[in-house]
């Protein structure tokens, strides 16, 4: 006769948080289950699994019997908070993880701490939340042995991440795993990019697993097969020189004239007298020559 289970409901951002396990591992963890049973309660927040997910559904196949330990929480922020606390302390994590999880615990964090100084709640109207950031930043620095600063970096570091993961899981999977290496700065540029170009900047990835500013900067679109033209046989002296510095020497020589035609604009134009729609126009184009001006700098200084 069949076991007659809970049926627990499964939040798609509680279970993303967590680690898929290898092949391997769960294997092992399913045959330990059939084999001795679902010894560990699986941990609920109401009717939603937050830790256990493998547990269950191991459990649900093979009909096995299983307990359920409720977790009381408040509201889901409260719940992604414990369930990143959970993993860094119980998982062995790569680097990358356990910043991700860092930032995704202070994002809700803080939002959690300004709808409780507002006397509000998740469904109420939106609540000042930079105004708690400074002690939740302090309070999570403490924790995990970093600067409110560097919490706030992994902050950054997961809204890039989340702006991927939609449409580039893989993407955002190889860099929380770090089989594809990219900087953080290079991954908010990137993050910010139209889909199609960060399609061919995905595209373009090397067997290094690693993303360059190069790539970021030139990304460049796989070339269809074509027939092969037939040409002369060449000798090594018909061959032309490839040149590492090529396009690092044509910007060097270019930026200058930038420079120039900044310093002219600023010294002839009447900043006052600019339409609104001049000035922001050159704002935009600014903090972008800004951001990736800065990208690049990093790049050259951390190689």
């Amino acid at each position: 006769m069949k076991t007659k289970l809970p049926i627990l409901k499964i939040d798609p951002d509680f279970q993303s948080l967590i680690p898929p396990l290898s092949q391997e591992a769960y294997e092992e963890l399913e045959l330990n289950i059939v084999c001795n049973g679902c010894r560990e309660p699986i941990k609920v927040w109401g009717d939603y699994i937050i830790d256990g997910h493998n547990r269950y559904k191991i459990c649900h196949e093979y009909d096995i019997a299983f307990t359920t330990e409720e977790v009381e929480l408040k509201s889901k922020d409260d719940v992604i908070s414990w369930i990143c606390i959970n993993l860094i302390e119980n998982r062995d994590l790569p680097e990358n993880y356990r910043r991700y999880l860092i930032g995704k615990q202070y994002y809700c964090e803080k939002v959690v701490g300004a709808m409780n100084e507002a006397g509000a709640n998740q469904y109420s109207i939106p609540v000042n939340r930079k105004q708690h950031s400074g002690k939740t930043a302090t309070k999570i620095g403490k924790d995990y042995h970093v600067s409110p600063s560097t919490v706030n970096k992994y902050l950054q570091y997961v809204k890039a991440l989340d702006r991927l993961k939609p449409d580039f899981p893989d993407l955002v999977e190889g860099i929380l795993f770090e089989n594809i290496k990219i900087s953080q700065d290079n991954l908010i540029y990137l993050s910010k990019k139209p889909k199609s170009f960060i399609s061919m900047v995905v595209d373009n990835i090397s067997d290094s697993k690693r993303i360059s500013v190069a790539d970021i900067i030139y990304p460049t679109k796989p070339q269809e097969a074509a027939p092969l033209p037939q040409v002369t046989k060449s000798t090594v002296k018909d061959m032309p020189v490839y040149d590492p510095d090529a396009y690092v020497s044509s910007l060097t020589l270019t930026i200058p004239s930038w420079i120039s035609s900044i310093k002219r604009t600023a010294a002839n134009s009447d900043i006052k007298t600019l339409s609104v729609k001049a000035r922001c126009d050159l704002v935009k184009v600014l903090n972008d020559l800004i951001s990736i001006s800065t990208t690049i700098k990093n790049i050259l200084e951390e190689n």
